[in-house]
């Protein structure tokens, strides 16, 4: 069973990544590990030095990695979406190629596409997740995304209904109804295991702009648990979770080195 959702996320070059994978290596003392980059500079294998890609890698008896590629997202979930319009209305098929081509380049397409991929994720068997995020701004857009996407459907969902109630009184079967219904409920799932089990983690250094943004992260992401990361901490007065400097905390047996004994009291 799912526990947690663990999201790092921060400036560019705070170390979020660093901090993720050692989080994640400790939780898999504890159950089934996923360590998922959504990071678009993926850089898990150069900290864990292991090769870690688009497919799922066993990092040890109950850790796992995986690096996300935007692109392959995309460009599976408009395929699957429009896959299944296709067979259901045959009529239009001539047309989903041109207009797949636009949908992947539309506004949102990446964000909705991870999000897809996360739930996917989230659904299978694991008791932790840790997600390595993108930096602030795409991080913001892809939680909003998950919200506005809801209301999206939602309002998709009823325009299908009358559509079926026309098809069912011409004597036709009618499938989009169906199709829109299990994509909402299973965008509904995927924010309602955000909202009861995701911890945001708002990574900072000592230095002014990253502990900005990590306040801006709180703020843009208020109605879940954040909570501030002091990274490479030495000196710094505030309200933050604090991890102290580990020079090159790279491969297994140096991230085991990193103190995250404060971020893992918030976790479990």
């Amino acid at each position: 069973m799912l526990l947690r959702v663990i999201f790092f996320g921060g400036k560019g070059g705070v170390g979020k990544s660093t901090l993720a994978c050692a989080t994640a290596l400790r939780l898999s003392e504890k159950g089934k590990t996923l360590l998922v980059s959504i990071d678009p500079a993926h850089s898990l294998s150069g900290i864990l030095k292991v090769k870690v890609g688009d497919d799922l890698v066993r990092i040890n008896e109950y850790l796992f990695a995986v690096e996300l590629s935007a692109e392959r997202l995309v460009e599976d979930y408009v395929n699957n979406v429009l896959s299944a319009i296709g067979e259901m209305m045959p009529s239009l098929k001539s047309g989903l190629k041109e207009y797949a081509r636009h949908v992947k380049h539309s506004p949102t397409a990446l964000e909705t596409a991870v999000l897809d991929g996360i739930a996917n994720y989230l659904e299978a068997d694991f008791q932790f997740v840790v997600v390595d995020s993108a930096p602030t701004g795409q991080m913001v857009r892809i939680f909003q995304t998950a919200k506005m996407v809801e209301g999206w459907f939602s309002f998709l969902e009823k325009l299908a209904k009358e559509r079926q109630k026309l098809e069912t009184f011409m004597g036709r079967s009618d499938k989009v109804f169906d199709l829109i219904k299990k994509r909402r409920e299973k965008l509904e799932r995927l924010v309602r295991v955000l909202r009861e089990k995701a911890i945001i983690f708002a990574v900072a250094n000592e230095e002014t702009l990253s502990i900005e943004e990590a306040f801006d992260l709180e703020k843009y992401l208020k109605e879940f648990k954040v909570y501030r990361v002091m990274n490479k901490w030495k000196s710094a007065e505030g309200d933050f979770l604090k991890v102290g400097y580990l020079q090159a905390p790279y491969g297994i047996e140096r991230l085991s080195l990193l103190d995250v004994e404060e971020l893992l009291k918030v976790i479990v």
